[in-house]
């Protein structure tokens, strides 16, 4: 299972100076938001992820930061648990990621790792904190991580046809990462009636959120949110389903008042 453990997610230098958060304020989604997602392996609800953006404060600079926990149901918590954290701190000017953290607890698996991003030097920096192995390796101007990836994405909407290709850090490497938008799809939906999206088929050269042996397809909202609302995957083993349960935090539109149900 810990094979495809970044599938229950789903989706941030230096040279900018201080920066106070409110001068900051256009930002394509809102800050302070709450994504609450259900994943389900084949037909058993297995985990809940909860993705939420805020503001953090690091030596007297105001960052933003991802985090990204999912945790296993207690009927799965039995045979196989997982409490999985992980956390992007971007920087708001240029959107680019300052430090990825990965914090994995998968039944008997464990691990803790930090990668630091320096752009002007080209350099990411990984550190294993939990058995201390660091590495060091080359970086392009735009590096990002994936979860800061998915956030700069939501920038522009998707249209049908389009591909684009971004080089992404995964396992302490460069990729290429692969967008196709396929096309507009309206999802059926126990919380937000029907829902608008663009149906886009990624591919990647490494194993994570997007696998190799298998399809995984995304679903993305057509609105302004541009909010990720399904993601299935195909594997050999089971299907893996996950789709959008809750949209928190601040806002006035159909996710938030009201839960989104038309009056």
């Amino acid at each position: 299972m810990r094979r495809y453990r970044w599938l229950v997610l789903l989706a941030l230098l230096g040279g900018a100076g201080s920066i106070r958060a409110e001068a900051v304020t256009n930002f394509w989604f809102p800050v302070g938001e709450e994504l609450v997602y259900h994943a389900h392996w084949g037909i058993f609800h297995v985990a809940e992820s909860r993705t939420v953006i805020n503001w953090t404060n690091h030596d007297g600079r105001d960052l933003l930061v991802v985090r990204i926990r999912t945790r296993s149901n207690a009927v799965i918590s039995t045979i196989y648990p997982v409490d999985d954290t992980i956390e992007t701190v971007i920087d708001p000017v240029t959107f680019l990621p300052l430090t990825f953290t990965k914090t994995l607890n998968e039944g008997r698996y464990h691990t803790d790792e930090i990668t630091t991003f320096d752009h002007a030097a080209g350099k990411a920096y990984w550190h294993n904190r939990k058995k201390g192995d660091r590495k060091e390796f080359p970086i392009e101007p735009d590096t990002r991580d994936i979860v800061s990836l998915m956030y700069y994405l939501r920038r522009e909407p998707f249209t049908p046809g389009q591909e684009r290709t971004f080089r992404v850090m995964a396992d302490e490497k460069l990729y290429d990462l692969f967008i196709k938008v396929v096309e507009r799809e309206v999802l059926p939906s126990d919380h937000y009636d029907r829902i608008k999206t663009v149906r886009i088929e990624p591919d990647a050269a490494f194993e994570g959120i997007f696998v190799r042996k298998g399809k995984l397809t995304l679903w993305v909202t057509e609105d302004d949110r541009r909010i990720l609302a399904k993601v299935m995957a195909v594997i050999p083993v089971a299907n893996v389903r996950i789709h959008l349960a809750e949209v928190r935090g601040p806002g006035n539109d159909r996710w938030v008042k009201g839960k989104g149900k038309r009056p």
